[in-house]
């Protein structure tokens, strides 16, 4: 063994050294070059995964479009109460609990029928449970009699009609409830006039005493 063959072997080693350096540097290079596109395919152009999904987002704005439009409001109040009739308003539909100013009650009868102090309104008050009231419908029907003696034919004739009761458990209270109801014009004449309530039966409807009142209370015979 000479000094020269020592010498070949060194340089021969350090330079299979040199090219596996130069061999890993260039993996590495390569491995970051395909990271980089990697995350600009995710996050499209000019941007980030995160910024795409930004942009899809809906705003304020379209989530309250897309939402939808809130149900109209009834008599009922936000706890689902009904107000006093006393404070309600006095228009076709609206509904309340107890008796109006100037209406009569009454602890024998089931329903009765009044003009109410605005002309063509009427207020229509049930007495029953106060978790299940019975209520009107906001309009009132006016036709001929039956020809049977009951009303003549010649003489117009009310109709009032009842919403179905709600289903649940109903207390055994007995409480009024006023519901006011539209009646056609041609039927407040300021003359009596016969009223059929649903299928309960038949009253006679007495006018106002003095404009801006309202009238008496016909209440069913029980």
């Amino acid at each position: 063994m000479t000094i020269r063959r020592m010498d070949r072997t060194g340089v021969t080693t350090r330079n299979l050294g040199r090219a596996t350096a130069t061999a890993l540097g260039l993996g590495l290079t390569a491995a970051l070059a395909l990271s980089g596109c990697a995350q600009s395919d995710v996050g499209g152009t000019g941007g980030s995964a995160a910024d795409s999904s930004s942009t899809t987002s809906p705003t304020p704005e379209e989530s309250d479009t897309n939402s939808p439009s809130p149900s109209p409001t009834d008599s009922a109040g936000e706890d689902g109460r009904l107000p006093d009739a006393a404070d309600m308003e006095v228009a076709a539909g609206s509904s309340g609990r107890g008796l109006p100013p100037g209406v009569e009650g009454s602890t024998e009868s089931s329903v009765g029928v009044a003009w109410a102090p605005v002309d063509g309104l009427l207020y229509v008050v049930t007495n029953g449970s106060s978790s299940c009231p019975t209520f009107a419908e906001p309009e009132a029907t006016l036709g001929s009699g039956d020809g049977n003696g009951r009303v003549a034919a010649e003489n117009g004739v009310l109709t009032v009609q009842f919403e179905e009761p709600s289903n649940g458990i109903c207390t055994m209270d007995f409480v009024p409830t006023t519901t006011v109801v539209e009646a056609p014009a041609e039927s407040d004449t300021g003359a009596p006039i016969p009223v059929v309530l649903g299928d309960l039966g038949q009253v006679e409807l007495l006018p106002r005493e003095a404009e801006g009142e309202p009238g008496p209370v016909a209440w069913l015979d029980s």
